[in-house]
């Protein structure tokens, strides 16, 4: 006689609750292999629903590669980390071949109601047809920042991501903000500027944002941030002359510095050697006009610890050995070939001092896709 086992009712899944399941899952503890952890978290969500759920109410960081469907954001309240390329996807005009974007506003809302625990939000949209305001509209920014207590960081990247309005209303409503990145951006100018000096941001880089004046920068000289800002990043801004260089010379706590191909020179350097006492890090790449009397203002300075000269052809073997001996925390300056190869015959005592090297690799704390995690 056979007899049959009774079926159980159930399976394991359902004999688990909510914080046993959360416990299961905060095992995973591949987070250095980014390609493993991810793997291992998708293995888990695809056991049944209520494992998906808890793994989505568990996620702290999200990438979407294309625009947010409606009502994602819902299922992820207790993101901290969010990139996406852009929140809204693009459609025809009717009867015509030109393309509009749908507002974000909506969008941006329901993150600010659902995501509150929210610290780094970042954006790259690389379409060029949009209005003034940008692709990330003043409204839904404005609600991001109030819905959001803890956004600190944000990064913009394209050329009409966000325009002035937007960056004022979020500046206005977010007040914990502390690091501001835009890229390629042709809509901010120095109203921007304006509305970021009178806040408490400690960092901001602003990579080929071509409007961007010496106007702007005395907006950040002389406001607020003057007193917070550790780490600013000028690259590619071509309306940036000694005026603006000279301004920010007054942001005495200033500890890391880039102005990459602008047009700044030994004037600016100067002022930046007396008054920046704090300056770890300075980078001048490209900055053709600075020659060795620029950087012999720095001889004498405290705390400088990493110089770079990448692409600059006026300086001799003399320049290099009087910042070496005289600036006492100087650790290494990065020079290009064309410059190190006229200095065989330089002291011994010089090259302990500074490390020279002949490619541009420089240990800077930036913004980027890889350092966002």
């Amino acid at each position: 006689m056979v007899i049959r086992a009774k079926k159980k009712s159930g399976s394991i899944s359902s004999m688990l609750n909510d914080d046993l399941l959360f416990l299961i899952l905060n095992k995973i503890k591949n987070k250095r292999d980014r390609i493993a952890y991810k793997r291992d978290r998708e293995s888990f969500s695809l056991v049944c629903k209520q494992w998906l759920r808890v793994e989505r109410l568990n996620r702290t960081s999200l990438w979407v590669r294309q625009s947010v469907p409606p009502g994602l954001m819902t299922r992820f309240p207790n993101l901290v980390y969010f990139r996406t390329r852009e929140l809204t996807t693009r459609k025809k005009k009717r009867n015509k071949r030109a393309w509009k974007y749908q507002q974000t506003d909506t969008h941006l809302e329901v993150i600010a109601k659902t995501c509150h625990e929210l610290e780094t939000f970042m954006v790259s949209c690389e379409k060029h047809d949009l209005q003034n305001d940008g692709h990330l509209g003043p409204k839904g920014l404005q609600a991001l920042g109030n819905g959001c207590p803890k956004l600190s960081r944000l990064m913009f990247c394209g050329s009409k991501v966000v325009g002035n309005a937007g960056v004022d209303a979020l500046f206005h409503s977010a007040h914990n903000l502390k690091s501001l990145y835009l890229s390629f951006n042709d809509l901010i100018s120095d109203p921007a500027l304006r509305a970021i000096g009178s806040s408490s941001i400690s960092a901001l880089e602003l990579v080929f944002c071509d409007k961007i004046t010496d106007v702007g920068l005395g907006f950040l000289a002389n406001g607020s941030t003057s007193k917070t800002i550790k780490k600013l990043v000028l690259v590619g801004c071509p309306l940036i002359t000694d005026i603006g260089g000279v301004a920010i010379s007054a942001i005495q706590t200033l500890k890391v510095l880039r102005l990459n191909d602008v047009d700044v020179s030994d004037h600016t350097m100067v002022a930046l050697a007396k008054n920046c006492s704090k300056i770890e890090i300075l980078d001048l790449e490209y900055c053709e006009r600075v020659t060795g009397a620029g950087i012999r203002a720095f001889s004498s300075h405290k705390c400088l610890k990493l110089l770079a000269l990448f692409g600059l052809s006026g300086l001799y073997q003399s320049d290099m050995e009087c910042i070496a001996l005289g600036c006492p925390s100087l650790e290494s300056v990065v020079t290009d070939n064309l410059l190190t190869r006229g200095f065989e015959l330089m002291q011994e005592n010089t090259r302990r001092v500074v490390k020279f090297k002949s490619s541009y690799n420089l240990p800077l704390p930036r913004f980027s896709t890889t350092s966002w995690y």
